[in-house]
């Protein structure tokens, strides 16, 4: 007798029709009302991650619009006729399914629109199914954009990709667009519990969760997961699942944890080497503890824990970790963890890598955070309002001085608004500033009087004459004479030829001889000026700054925060 060939799971167990489909209601419904209604598009483009249903959706498609005893109350293929049979067994002739990643050139796309001119042979339609189509050449979706557009009438495309943004628009214009999800672990765990069942064996939950978040979201995955932990040939539990996907035990991972957030390198080191010996993947350790950190944070945020699905021990474990620190301290250390477990995918020894981030984690989390540093070091001084911003430049890892490497991506501003409120770590207080240096005492006097004018002109909602008078004239000299007439008067060189100085600085005068007292008269000088006041502003703004950073308590901040840097100073009101 001959033996039968064993098919794995994930072809066994593949949909054969759009009520199988798991995670893609919405889609299926679409497609169903389309066939109800006798509406089907000639073109179809499924997109979304691995082995979520793209080209098993596909097939379903191919089959009802070839099936010969369709049944239009669910819009689900027989699955009895000659074409579905076919269909199933990938071999109807009508039925073509290509591999763009193996055949991108135009010649390929030439044949495919040279055979579009003849009639099925045994089907209803001639369909193509174009799999990776964004691996196409530029040359190759040029020639199939008239076909697409206007195909022959017994003729249907229907594309799947995992990357939508490398596909030209003026093929996404002529389909009808489908974003498939993930599966959420939820729905993933039910369907690996009844695909046990039919195979007659017995999953447990913490078994289906576990392959389900390895899984990421795709179906295949986790059945092939799950063809793995079968082919063990034992009952099905935790440990095995954990030895085939290379987890280790979870205890060992939430006491690496902890020591990180501990600092402990010593003994950090010493687990994480008890981890690798017990063969821990190191790509699946370092999403175990990023998973942790997140988790902290959901439970120091007093979020609801339902959806962790973890374990009770590892659910207590968890809560007592993140009872000892701050949001703050669990905001960067995820941040910095995320960003040294990226530098571990290929690297030239991942094992090392690996090991470095241990130890600079471990060293950043002795650091206090800004919050814990200056809550607890300075006391009885006034409040401003200190802006960090991040750089897009990179600093450069120093072997002998560690440093916290700038982030590539530009993140928006942090801002931390300073009290002098004690005990509140929420609340940043920095010394008062020093007056910043003065270009003349006259000048600097002088300035200060003429954005006073300015400032009145602008409350007035005169906002372009207020605008060119910060940015398009340089003060020379402001004098205010001591006549019986009272009449002062202001120098400004213009700097911007594209305006009318006379127009703008005579209108200047009329809005302020309305405010004032007495007659200020706004004139042009021939002479060279010192600055306009949005110079004077930024000059000002960076001698704050300057002498800010000197400052111990400043510097240790932006060691501390990643990618940091001081851009403005403003002082606060405290109410109380």
């Amino acid at each position: 007798m001959e033996k039968r060939k064993y098919i794995v799971l994930a072809r066994k167990y593949r949909p054969k029709k759009l009520s199988d489909i798991i995670g893609q209601s919405e889609t299926c419904e679409i497609i169903k009302g389309a066939v109800k209604l006798d509406r089907v598009p000639h073109a179809f483009l499924f997109s979304g991650t691995r082995g979520v249903g793209k080209t098993t959706i596909a097939r379903i498609i191919s089959k009802i619009v070839n099936c010969n005893n369709i049944n239009l109350a669910d819009a689900d293929p027989c699955g009895n006729c000659s074409n579905c049979l076919s269909i199933d067994k990938e071999n109807n002739i009508d039925v073509v399914e290509i591999d763009a990643a193996s055949r991108t050139g135009v010649s390929d796309v030439r044949e495919i629109i040279e055979n579009t001119g003849y009639k099925p042979v045994e089907a209803k339609k001639k369909i193509y199914i174009i799999d990776e189509i964004h691996m196409l050449s530029k040359a190759a979706f040029n020639a199939l954009l008239k076909t697409l557009e206007e195909p022959p009438e017994d003729v249907m495309f229907i594309f799947a990709t995992t990357e939508t943004e490398k596909i030209p628009v003026t093929i996404l214009s002529r389909c009808q667009k489908f974003e498939l999800r993930r599966i959420g672990i939820s729905l993933m765990t039910n369907f690996l519990k009844k695909i046990a069942e039919k195979e007659k064996l017995n999953l447990d939950d913490e078994s289906s969760i576990l392959i389900a978040q390895a899984s990421e979201g795709s179906v295949r995955d986790a059945l092939s997961i799950l063809d793995n932990v079968l082919s063990r040939g034992e009952v099905i539990n935790s440990l095995i699942v954990k030895d085939v996907l290379g987890l280790s035990d979870n205890n060992l991972v939430i006491d690496l944890y902890k020591l990180l957030c501990k600092g402990d390198v010593k003994l950090s080191l010493e687990k994480f080497e008890e981890l690798y010996e017990k063969g821990a993947t190191l790509n699946i350790l370092a999403k175990s503890l990023m998973d942790l950190c997140f988790y902290s944070m959901k439970l120091r945020c007093g979020l609801d824990h339902q959806d962790f699905y973890l374990d009770s021990n590892t659910l207590d474990r968890l809560k007592d970790i993140s009872q000892n620190y701050g949001i703050d301290f669990l905001t960067r250390f995820w941040e910095l963890m995320q960003r040294y477990m990226n530098e571990i995918q290929g690297s030239f020894d991942e094992k090392q890598s690996f090991e470095m981030a241990i130890m600079r984690l471990c060293y950043v989390s002795l650091i206090p955070t800004p919050f814990e540093a200056l809550n607890h070091k300075v006391e009885n001084i006034e409040s401003v309002s200190l802006d960090i911003k991040n750089d897009q430049k990179l600093s450069k890892l120093n072997s002998k001085d560690e440093k916290i490497i700038d982030s590539k991506e530009n993140h928006s501003a942090l801002k931390h608004n300073v009290s002098k409120k004690n005990n509140l770590a929420e609340k940043v207080v920095v010394n008062t500033l020093n007056n910043p240096k003065q270009i003349k005492p006259d000048f600097e006097s002088q300035m200060l009087r003429f954005r006073e004018f300015v400032d009145i002109i602008e409350a007035e909602s005169e906002m372009q004459i207020s605008f060119h008078l910060r940015n398009s004239f340089k003060l020379f000299s402001l004098q205010e004479i001591n006549t019986d007439k009272k009449v002062g008067e202001i120098q400004l060189e213009s700097i911007n030829k594209s305006i009318d100085s006379q127009s703008i600085l005579w209108k200047a005068t009329k809005i302020l001889e309305k405010k004032m007292n007495h007659k200020w008269i706004f004139s042009l000088s021939i002479k060279k000026g010192y600055e306009s006041i949005a110079e004077y502003e930024i000059k000002r703004r960076d001698e704050q700054i300057n002498e800010f950073k000197k400052k111990e308590i400043i510097k240790k901040i932006l060691e501390i925060i990643p990618s940091s840097e001081v851009i403005s100073i403003k002082r606060v009101t405290d109410n109380n």
